[in-house]
């Protein structure tokens, strides 16, 4: 793996962070937590505008073809500046499943719609565990008449209330191995029978709760084959989950940049508390996670890009990033001293999203569990999950 950006990387990186950091102040990140859609639906024209709507489809369909490095790159700086954007559940899971799964038909009428920002997907995998595995969908499509009948209920649906269309991912057969018998479904958002129930998350991210009650669809809805979706589904999760930690060190980044700025600018004791040993070894160690992380991140990207084994490296990235993000905002919120405690510190939307993005396709302690399956070759479900084998 070579560790140095390329030209076309490091111009990628530099035109996003200046874009970004001019089109998202930090004053400006705190007026948008209050907006009634619950995101910035302004900026979703602009990101389209940039071309990043199409950085990991193919040319044929408007996109730029790039590798997930790329996209891992670009998404740690939307971190750094905590934009919310349906660019996890439109993007990279659902354009994604329907990429790599679906018909030509669908993709030429799907994919060329999400690069031009014309449509946008949501994706209804997570059930009430919130773990990414096969083994949690309960949610059933029974054949009937030539089509399908959907039932059961989709938990932490990122867009669901603003998306066109839904990728669902229920169980069509009954199948001693898990990972057999789901099928993907693209399903209008406005189809009868489908029930939103708005979560209030810690974040500046619309969620819901989708409801499926005897919700009726032809059978073209399918995408890919019937009972494999997770042939396809596995490999567009760990892609994504390993491009979501780009976007989770990018927070942590930006937290300790703050942190690092107030603590030369903050004097007691007629000094900077960056001069105190305490603060420094505290920096010391949250900048260090942090890049860690990064790496990691990166890591793990590259070899999916690669065609490697890559299971292992994904959950590593993950559990480790997830602790690490969380720990760099706390440490940045806790330098602001009694500023920091309150809703209108600086630091507080990097605090919600490393909190709640902790949990996001799957949280530390189920991809430690992941790392244990690989490492010990074995199904580790004695474990106890109270041991973590991440660094913490």
């Amino acid at each position: 793996m070579n560790l140095e950006f390329s030209e076309e990387q490091q111009m990628l990186m530099d035109s996003a962070r200046g874009f970004l950091e001019k089109a998202c102040p930090l004053d400006k990140i705190r007026e948008w937590e209050s907006l009634p859609e619950g995101y910035p639906s302004h900026m979703w024209p602009k990101i389209v505008e940039q071309g990043w709507t199409g950085i990991v489809y193919p040319e044929e369909y408007g996109g730029l073809d790039l590798p997930n490095i790329d996209a891992t790159l670009l998404m740690r700086e939307m971190g750094r500046v905590a934009l919310s954007t349906p660019f996890l559940s439109t993007i990279l899971l659902s354009g994604r499943a329907v990429l790599e799964g679906g018909s030509d038909e669908q993709k030429k009428d799907v994919l060329p719609a999400i690069v031009s920002g014309e449509r946008l997907l949501s994706f209804a995998f997570s059930e009430a565990n919130a773990r990414p595995n096969a083994a949690t969908v309960k949610t059933t499509a029974r054949a009937e008449d030539g089509g399908y009948v959907l039932n059961g209920s989709k938990h932490f649906v990122e867009f669901a209330e603003q998306a066109d269309q839904i990728l669902i991912v229920a169980r069509t057969s009954d199948c001693e191995d898990p990972e057999q018998g789901l099928t993907m479904f693209l399903v209008d958002a406005n189809t009868p029978g489908i029930q939103y129930k708005t979560l209030r998350v810690m974040a500046l991210q619309p969620q819901a709760k989708v409801i499926l009650d005897n919700v009726r669809i032809e059978a073209d809805s399918v995408v890919g084959e019937v009972d494999q979706a997770w042939s396809v589904l596995n490999p567009v999760i760990q892609a994504a989950t390993a491009i979501l930690c780009g976007y989770m060190t990018g927070i942590a980044e930006r937290a300790l940049d703050m942190a690092i700025n107030y603590s030369k600018e903050r004097v007691q004791y007629e000094q900077p508390i960056g001069a105190f040993q305490a603060i420094q070894n505290y920096l010391a160690t949250a900048w260090t996670k942090t890049t860690m992380g990064e790496y990691m991140a990166y890591y793990a990207a590259w070899l999916i890009d690669n065609d490697m084994p890559s299971r292992e490296a994904v959950a590593t990235a993950k559990a480790f990033v997830g602790y690490a993000s969380v720990e760099a905002t706390q440490l940045a919120t806790q330098l602001h001293g009694g500023m920091g405690a309150t809703v209108d510190a600086r630091t507080t939307p990097f605090l919600k999203w490393a909190k709640q993005l902790q949990h996001t396709l799957g949280n530390s302690t189920y991809h430690e569990t992941v790392v244990a399956e690989e490492i010990l070759d074995k199904d580790p479900l004695g474990l106890d999950v109270k041991y973590s084998v991440a660094l913490t």
